[in-house]
């Protein structure tokens, strides 16, 4: 769709995807290999579009969280290793063979599923062990690590082992540094455990965004980048962390939120604003009403306390953010018609507004920010 056609949609900077490509590509080593992390709509960025963009700058590999993005996934990328990194249902084990995805496993159950599976379809199956480590979510007990390499190892000829993972739980906190290189060198034990049992899986991974920044000895042989290729960073400390050491590495954010003027009025002094009266406007002001609203994502935590720029000035949300719309302040802005563009996330003119200004203004992190942007708002490369 074009965004002619929209009253509210995001646009996706190929070039700043590319810049962001080539300078965490930097920090690695020619033989560690970059995993496009594109799970939950690519971090609302749109899968379609930032597939086709990495892609386009040689991205041979992809997580996913689940079979349903697996199966978007391969239609754009046939070639591709995609790794499903969340639970997929015993029904759908069918539909990760067919597809020839690399599905992350921590149970001797789900290896022999997917065992029976291959055998079923004549294909190989791929598994993804994942390893705990430390973040207690997903992943196989160090207790029960050998027993499901045993599970592998009797399934020899119809499920392979493509990978060793396991996830940080505090990288982004640069003053716990000493947890991530625990974790790390748990990993590194448990790598050698798999030596053992004369399986060579060829990749370990154990890297995330933060870590692969400044975290050298943990890229292991690839690492799974999210939020860093989209432009944003995992904290604040390890934005300035990077910078203090490295300050030609830049990131540049590849997101664009935009709406329209739907009505400007002119409204009285004393005059309620929104839902629930929570603003009331204290002289003469000139308003508009945007067409977005907590159902597109923008969250109703925002209300009273956001900005949005019109015209290259910032401009104040008023009162309570509504399902379908919102109003802000446009006093100083006579000339404001309807159809106007008026920029959510992004820069104009002088001003720009970030998913971690979002994140501020609603007690969250950027990556909720633009994860709970409406799917079905259009995206657009450009």
């Amino acid at each position: 769709m074009s965004s002619m056609r929209a009253k509210t949609w995001v646009e996706i900077n190929a070039e700043s995807y590319k810049n962001n490509i080539q300078a965490i590509r930097s920090l690695l080593d020619p033989e560690v290999a970059f995993c496009s992390v594109v799970k939950a709509n690519a971090y609302g960025h749109g899968l379609e579009q930032i597939t086709k963009i990495a892609l386009q700058n040689n991205v041979e590999h992809f997580a996913v969280d689940s079979i349903d993005e697996a199966q978007e996934l391969r239609a754009l990328a046939p070639d591709a290793t995609i790794f499903i990194l969340g639970y997929t249902v015993e029904d759908r084990i069918t539909d990760v063979v067919a597809l020839g995805c690399v599905q992350t496993v921590y149970d001797e159950r789900t290896v022999g599923l997917l065992g029976a599976e291959a055998l079923k379809q004549q294909r190989q199956a791929y598994v993804n062990v994942k390893i705990e480590t430390g973040t207690q979510r997903q992943g196989v007990l160090e207790r029960d690590f050998k027993h499901l390499l045993a599970s592998i190892e009797k399934q020899k000829g119809s499920v392979e082992l493509v990978s060793l993972a396991s996830h940080f739980s505090s990288s982004e906190e640069v003053t716990k540094p000493h947890i991530t290189l625990e974790q790390n060198q748990k990993f590194n034990e448990l790598i050698e455990v798999c030596k053992t049992f004369g399986l060579k899986p060829s990749l370990t991974h154990i890297s995330c965004s933060a870590s692969t920044l400044i975290y050298p000895e943990t890229h292991h042989s690839m690492v799974r980048v999210g939020l860093s290729q989209y432009g944003m960073w995992p904290s604040d400390g390890i934005k300035t962390q990077k910078s203090n050491k490295q300050p030609s590495f830049k990131l540049r954010s590849i997101i664009t939120w935009k709406t329209r003027v739907a009505q400007v009025k002119d409204i009285a002094s004393g005059t309620p604003v929104g839902y629930d009266q929570t603003f009331i406007s204290d002289r003469p002001m000139r308003i508009a009403v945007l067409p977005v609203g907590y159902y597109d994502g923008l969250v109703r935590s925002l209300s009273d306390k956001a900005h949005v720029i019109v015209k290259g000035q910032k401009c104040r949300i008023l009162g309570n953010i509504c399902m379908n719309m919102f109003i802000v302040d446009i006093s100083v802005l006579p000339q404001v018609k309807p159809g106007d563009t008026v920029t959510l996330i992004g820069r104009d003119g002088m001003h720009e507004i970030t998913a971690e200004d979002h994140a501020r203004w609603s007690n969250t992190i950027n990556y909720e920010v633009t994860t709970r942007i409406n799917p079905l708002l259009p995206r657009i490369i450009i």
